[in-house]
């Protein structure tokens, strides 16, 4: 009688055992603080989200996240012999181009998004010149399709990325507003301070500007991401990525293999993943060689940054290691004493779980973790950019002759895909204003069919402002 109940026993902590097993493997990757959050913030709320998934002990089991240890420093930059920028980075900027030149924007804002992260990630090589040229085009492109969201944080990296840019000739006066908008928008946010040395008789450069020779302490620097590169008399060059947070920075360059035994750091652990608002393809190598030292199947990497007075967002993605690719989940908002980020650390908990059952079509690189605040949503309308039209509007979409040109129509906006482009051109658009809350409209238009949230086809682009005091919200359908 004995051996019966011995067996199933057996089996039954087999079962369990299996059941354990099948669970998957889960490790959060400290989360990293960006603009206008602080580092206390960020670790508060990666905190509360591990505990918060170690109460879902039924559905996986949490690995606790490795001691790391710093990068190795920096080679010698890049070799004199290696004098352009990767043939990935330079194959991707033409296509951007060449998708651009051909209205399919769609296609141009990928090619220039993998060409910028690819071109950037390489500050001793990149063209600086090609990246600005980019910068404008994917901001013009994602205003095309309606990406007005993306467009405006396209504009404010422009204007972090090169300060002292001006739009050339041929683009609208009103994309040259919103431009001028993200410049404003910059200057309220926190500044900090550079300080670059080298090998005597080097050159510093930051963001692609000649700072003159090392060392040098470059001034109000805007909090974010900036691209160091130190370039030698003989060629030699030394390139890194720094992520301002305030305060000051420190680059020390060097031409040599690096530093001696005493600035390496111990050979202890893992090495930090480096995680930064946008995922690539560089990332997601050292994340998988982070994860090698541990048994987890998945990574959950989150990114905390300023999206109102007193509101920070995290910006989240899972990482599978099987299929070597990013999901992203959900943004979740919360206050930024993290006084209210209970509730979001269990709806991200929630979101992680439901991934984890059905984790879906890969993530395409690179992949913005703060694309988007919390409260953000996305939908098949999209609700037109609010300035007026004026005459002087009314210009090359681009500065090259060839591109489709800008012209006003009559019609106003009206719901549904109701503008005319073969409409008599007004001498003058009325004037326009809003009453009861409301705002004028315009909205970019490809033969009559407004492109603001897909791609369409023609040869010609319109302006239109209503005629008629407009209430509530404007939009166009496609």
């Amino acid at each position: 009688m004995s051996r019966p109940i011995t067996i199933a026993s057996l089996a039954a902590v087999l079962s369990a055992s299996a059941v354990a097993a099948e669970k998957p493997r889960v490790l959060v990757v400290p989360f990293v603080a960006g603009n206008g959050a602080s580092d206390a913030a960020a670790s508060r709320f990666t905190t509360l989200f591990n505990d918060e998934l170690k109460t879902r002990g039924d559905a996986l089991e949490v690995i606790a996240a490795p001691a790391t240890r710093a990068p190795p420093p920096e080679k010698a930059g890049a070799s004199s012999s290696k004098r352009g920028p990767s043939a990935e980075a330079t194959a991707a900027l033409e296509s951007g181009n060449k998708a651009f030149d051909e209205l399919r924007f769609e296609d141009a804002i990928a090619g220039f998004r993998k060409g910028i992260a690819v071109m950037l990630a390489d500050p001793a090589t990149a063209d600086y010149e090609a990246v600005t040229d980019s910068y404008v085009k994917l901001a013009a492109a994602c205003f095309r399709k309606g990406e007005e969201k993306e467009a405006k944080g396209t504009l404010l990296d422009l204007a972090r990325f090169a300060p002292s840019y001006a739009l050339p000739p041929g683009y609208p006066p009103v994309f040259q507003r919103e431009f001028e908008k993200a410049k404003k928008r910059l200057d309220k946010q926190p500044k900090g301070q550079v300080s670059i040395e080298g090998p005597a008789g080097a050159t510093a450069f930051l963001d692609g500007r000649d700072l003159g020779m090392v060392p040098v302490l470059e001034e109000s620097v805007p909090a974010g991401p900036h691209y160091v590169k130190v370039e030698g008399g003989k060629g030699d060059r030394f390139g890194q990525v720094i992520d301002l947070k305030g305060a000051l920075v420190k680059v020390k360059a060097s031409f040599s293999s690096g530093g001696g035994a005493s600035e390496r750091a111990p050979v202890t652990g893992p090495v930090d993943p480096k995680i930064s608002s946008v995922i690539d393809d560089a990332t997601a190598q050292r994340l998988a060689g982070y994860l090698k030292s541990t048994n987890a199947e998945y990574a959950v990497v989150g990114y905390v940054y300023k999206t109102g007075d007193t509101q920070l967002t995290c910006g989240a993605a899972l990482y599978s290691v099987k299929k070597s690719a990013f999901a992203p989940l959900e943004p979740v908002g919360f206050d930024t004493d993290v006084l209210t980020a209970n509730p979001e650390a269990f709806k991200l908990a929630d979101a992680l779980v439901l991934k984890l059952s059905t984790f879906g079509a890969s993530a395409s690189l690179p992949l913005n973790l703060a694309s988007k605040p919390a409260r953000a949503g996305t939908s098949g309308v999209a609700v037109a950019a609010v300035k007026p039209t004026d005459p002087d509007d009314v210009e090359a979409a681009t500065p090259q002759s060839r591109k489709p040109v800008l012209t006003p129509t009559e019609k106003p906006v009206e719901e549904g895909p109701v503008l005319d482009p073969n409409e008599h051109v007004a001498e003058k658009p009325p004037e326009v204003k809003s009453s009861g809350g409301g705002v004028p409209t315009w909205v970019w238009v490809v033969a009559g069919v407004a492109v603001a949230g897909g791609a369409a086809v023609g040869g010609y682009f319109a302006i239109s402002a209503a005629t008629k005091p407009v209430t509530g919200t404007v939009t166009a359908t496609w």
